[in-house]
């Protein structure tokens, strides 16, 4: 069938739907563009230039020297990947945010085309795209430090990577629950568990949601899922369990961890702030971000509807039963993972800092999503006469209106930051290269301009002894390096010798 049959078998609301399909899709995709774009302007900072000199001398001693001494180097797996970053990406850090957003999004996409298998839906294409990527879409959008979070290598491998391998874990799970057969190959099962103890070592937060979300679906898969393939699902999740709790044991054996911890609070403190905590977060974000909640409702909802009235869906009455259960118990198992990824950090410092709550913002919005996403499809089913063709029209017109204008705008309000964050790239990099020149003429105790630092992330000190300061002067060959403060206006004549 060609473009133009394919036109003339639609109906108008079905037209505007697909197109808003296809724009909403791309004006996601624009706006992670423009993320990996200020991403690529990233430049070490902080933690970056003790890693830095920790592996690029040593790769393996850097890996084990970081895991028993080193602060938060109970963390294995954001050691590998700052190692392997320094092997492959030598001075040039700003190769990590680009790779993972990317590889982000890949995983989204291949985990709904899994789950649109599992669930046996008929729905197109372009829809399993939107979804994937509209979750990492308002999962962006609402992070509380993007900086931190995504763009920062040494908070990156900890706090977004995860979440990334995460994702392709999840997706490679669902992958082989749909396999055919009762059994799974013993290699499968080993890869499930490695790969769960890589994602788990990047973090406890991590590991602590990662085990949470394997234990839950433990007890759906007990209580919903009938034999045989309930035995393949079980021994899948359990290798993948062991995976996980084998990674939580790992980094509390650390030398490194028993240091850090300090005064941890008891069992009832620490019940009791994680739920004030997650309960905090939570209502906080309903009350900041009013509108990207909303439309994490809305649109899903939207989006099921007018796909089950367009292909005149009708749901058994225990199906929309199941559906409603399902929606009222997923604000319990929402809470229950904030918390799991809040508990970690809860029982170290306190309440969790910016960047740590990235996991409960994804959790978020995968469960306004999927509220919206049930809501929509559980009033498509309740007729099963035929659709009615005005309010199917106005639903696909409002829909693609909102995915129109909502994320393109969005793109473009973080397109304005480029020109800053290209302006300070390009004066860390005469920067770098000023103190290269310094450092290869013989000079040994550097004084060179200073900038201020970006989102909460530390910047070189005017002090020669402050650790950030130390690691830097190692890095590049020098005794000591310090800052002075020189006008803006100035910073390119100084570069340049003028």
């Amino acid at each position: 069938m060609n473009f133009r049959e394919w036109i003339k078998g639609r109906s108008p609301a079905e037209l505007i739907w697909q197109a808003g399909l296809i724009l909403g899709s791309l004006g996601f995709l624009a706006y992670v563009i423009v993320l990996a774009w200020l991403g690529w302007y990233t430049r070490y900072m902080a933690d970056d230039f003790c890693n830095a000199v920790m592996f690029s001398r040593d790769p393996l001693g850097g890996l084990i020297l970081r895991y028993m001494e080193g602060w938060g180097g109970n963390r294995y797996s954001n050691i590998w990947l700052v190692g392997l970053s320094e092997l492959l990406f030598s001075r040039h850090v700003n190769y990590l945010p680009v790779i993972h957003l990317f590889a982000w999004l890949a995983g989204l996409v291949w985990l709904w085309i899994e789950i649109r298998r599992r669930v046996g839906a008929l729905w197109p294409a372009s829809m399993t795209a939107y979804m994937g990527l509209s979750i990492a879409f308002f999962s962006l959008l609402q992070v509380t430090n993007l900086y931190q979070t995504v763009f920062w290598r040494s908070s990156m491998t900890t706090h977004f990577a995860p979440i990334v391998y995460g994702t392709l874990l999840a997706a490679y799970l669902l992958r082989l629950f749909n396999q055919n057969g009762r059994t799974l190959r013993i290699r499968s099962k080993f890869a499930a568990a490695l790969s769960a103890f890589l994602v788990g070592g990047f973090s406890e937060p991590a590991d602590a949601l990662q085990i949470t979300l394997l234990l839950l679906f433990i007890l759906g898969v007990y209580a919903w899922v009938e034999k045989p393939a309930r035995k393949k699902i079980l021994s899948l999740l359990g290798w993948t369990l062991i995976g996980s709790l084998l990674s939580l044991l790992v980094m509390f054996l650390s030398p490194s961890n028993f240091r850090r911890l300090g005064d941890p609070p008891g069992l009832v403190q620490l019940v009791r702030d994680t739920i004030q905590y997650a309960y905090i977060f939570i209502s906080s974000s309903f009350a900041v971000l009013p509108l990207p909640s909303l439309l994490s409702v809305i649109l899903p909802a939207l989006l099921f509807w007018i796909h089950g009235r367009m292909t005149a869906v009708a749901h058994a009455r225990e199906r929309r039963r199941s559906m409603w259960v399902v929606m009222a118990v997923a604000p319990l198992i929402m809470y229950i993972l904030v918390m799991a990824s809040f508990s970690p950090s809860v029982y170290g410092q306190g309440y969790p800092v910016e960047r740590v709550r990235f996991y409960a913002r994804l959790i978020m919005t995968v469960w306004l999503m999927l509220e919206g996403a049930l809501l929509g499809w559980s009033l498509a089913g309740i007729s099963a006469g035929p659709s009615n063709r005005l309010a199917v029209l106005a639903g696909s017109v409002l829909f693609t209106a909102i995915v129109v204008v909502y994320p393109f705008r969005a793109a473009v309000q973080a397109a304005l930051k480029i020109p800053e964050y290209s302006e300070r790239a390009a004066l860390w990099d005469a920067r770098d290269d000023y103190v290269r020149r310094l450092a290869e003429s013989g000079e040994r105790d550097l004084v060179v301009p200073g900038f201020s630092g970006v989102y909460g992330v530390k910047e070189l000190d005017d002090y020669e002894t402050h650790w950030v300061n130390l690691c830097a002067a190692e890095y590049y060959g020098v005794n000591s390096i310090r800052t002075v403060s020189v006008p803006d206006e100035y910073l390119w004549e100084f570069f340049s010798g003028q």
